[in-house]
């Protein structure tokens, strides 16, 4: 999944134990440096996520939590935390509801049935950066033409194709990478406060929400960034 120098932080949230542990145990037996937190129940997602969000590269996201309605624990997350790379985990496989959740800020989709190989190859994708659907779901409805009528939807909000600041081109580069807010301030040498200010103004610049939207922006807009 990656090299063994990268110490990776995964925080999975699932109401039952087993697949939290099983997970626990596959992301750390790829990278043994690795740290993994867990959490099976709502309150303790919340103060997980409000913990380890900023050093987290990767939130793998059960919808089906207890005392969840709906979509409204990523829609919370992804408004609270819009940097957060979440990867959706879910029994509920149909193309509205897997498009539904990419529209709210997901960076991905996973089946619960989905195999361990392929469970690794969508982590190893999101956490690159890119936008992971199942291949079923990109065959029924032409990813490209979701990405086109989301970009048109952003499009909408934004006054003209904006012109960013280098340095908030270098926080853009980082997004794109996939990278977390701490390892951004790191590789650019800023404090998270002020990465934190240059990815809001990005997210005003492109009319976005959340990192998802604010990617598939500047790909529109001719920045050359991987989706």
């Amino acid at each position: 999944m990656s090299d063994a120098s990268d110490k990776l932080c995964f925080l999975v949230v699932d109401d039952q134990p087993l697949i939290t542990g099983a997970l626990s145990m596959l992301l750390t037996s790829e990278n043994p440096d690795s740290e993994v937190f867990t959490a099976n129940s709502v309150d303790d997602a919340r103060k997980l996520v409000h913990s380890h969000a900023p050093e987290a590269d990767l939130l793998i996201l059960d919808l089906s939590m207890p005392g969840v309605v709906g979509t409204s624990l990523l829609e919370e997350f992804v408004r609270e935390e819009p940097s957060l790379k979440i990867l959706v985990l879910s029994g509920v496989t149909d193309r509205e509801s897997v498009m539904n959740t990419l529209s709210l800020g997901a960076a991905g989709f996973v089946p619960k049935t989905l195999d361990t190989d392929l469970l690794l190859t969508a982590i190893h994708f999101v956490l690159k950066g890119g936008v992971y659907l199942p291949s079923k779901i990109i065959e029924e409805s032409q990813r490209r033409g979701f990405f086109a009528e989301a970009g048109e939807g952003i499009a909408g909000r934004m006054a003209s194709a904006p012109t960013l600041p280098p340095r908030q081109m270098d926080v853009l580069r980082e997004l794109a990478k996939g990278n977390p807010i701490k390892r951004i301030c790191t590789n650019l040498s800023l404090s998270e406060g002020t990465v934190k200010t240059h990815v809001s103004a990005i997210y005003r610049a492109f009319g976005a929400r959340n990192r998802t939207e604010a990617l598939i922006a500047a790909h529109r807009a001719g920045y050359k960034i991987n989706l």
